[in-house]
């Protein structure tokens, strides 16, 4: 797993990605390095030029219909699309989509639309109660949707079908960048697969990065993500496990500090497995 971005197909030829905050030159190599050589494909970099405001919970349709005149009902504007919407301060590119597991939109913008952006949103959502959030909320809420993060849960160690994400990868495409070890990888099943699991004891601590998962003294997976769910009220960690433990309801053991503690694989998502939330 080389890096993960959002794709938005703006046209026929043009696309928007949007990656991590901490990777746009990692990103901006791989991209650059898969480039074809014919000039029949080009790349701009517009990091520096725009940012974005993340309108997202269970009042986010009725805060953004105060900010704009276009329809944000589920039939104009379905899960997973984008539209230029008009605001005050003129077209703003909505994604449907977030990190957060709930019903919302990524509204990027240019630098000069931003501050007046957020003022409205703001007054807006003021009567609801609208509150800033921080991005150890943000962490929080993606673990129990088993929301994978770059550099942690995906990185070059792990394949997309190690990483549970066998519904993004189409092995009928003629050709794509890593199919040949793809399809042998399928053929003969991969090493590990990626599952969330819950703490059935509290402790006095989430599950570090890189902590060992036990099967009895076995070593059988490690975690690549912990922290507490203030949604599910437990403490979740996310991480690779030999495909034999994958199943809902494994018993396993997480090392926490020196200190195993007993661990149960849960369905993914561990919450709202329907995305009823998101799709609301």
């Amino acid at each position: 797993m080389l890096s993960e971005f959002t794709v938005a197909h703006m046209s026929e030829n043009e696309y928007y990605l949007v990656g991590a905050a901490s990777s746009e030159w990692h990103d901006l190599d791989v991209l650059e390095m898969a480039l074809p050589t014919d000039g029949s494909v080009t790349l701009r970099n517009i990091t520096k030029d725009y940012g974005s405001i993340i309108v997202v919970g269970p009042k986010s349709r009725e805060v953004l219909s105060k900010v704009t005149t276009t329809s944000l009902d589920n039939a104009s504007f379905p899960w997973l699309t984008h539209q230029l919407i008009d605001t005050k301060v003129g077209k703003v590119l909505a994604l449907r989509v977030n990190y957060v597991g709930e019903l919302g939109w990524e509204l990027h913008a240019s630098n000069d639309q931003m501050v007046e952006l957020y003022k409205s949103i703001w007054a807006a959502g003021e009567p609801h109660g609208i509150r800033d959030m921080g991005i150890y909320a943000v962490d929080s809420l993606r673990l129990d949707k088993n929301y994978r993060g770059w550099k942690g849960d995906l990185e070059i160690g792990f394949s997309p079908f190690d990483a549970s994400l066998d519904r993004f990868v189409d092995l009928t495409k003629a050709s794509f960048v890593g199919k040949d070890a793809l399809v042998t990888e399928k053929a003969k099943g991969s090493a590990y697969r990626f599952v969330g699991m819950t703490l059935d004891v509290d402790g006095d601590a989430d599950a570090p990065f890189c902590a060992g998962i036990f099967d009895g003294n076995k070593r059988v997976g490690i975690v690549t993500s912990g922290g507490w769910s203030f949604t599910l009220d437990k403490s979740v960690a996310l991480g690779y496990v030999e495909p034999k433990y994958e199943t809902v309801g494994t018993k396993l053991e997480v090392e926490i500090f020196g200190t195993r503690v007993p661990v149960t694989v849960g369905s993914e998502p561990l919450f709202d497995p329907k995305n009823e939330r998101l799709r609301s």
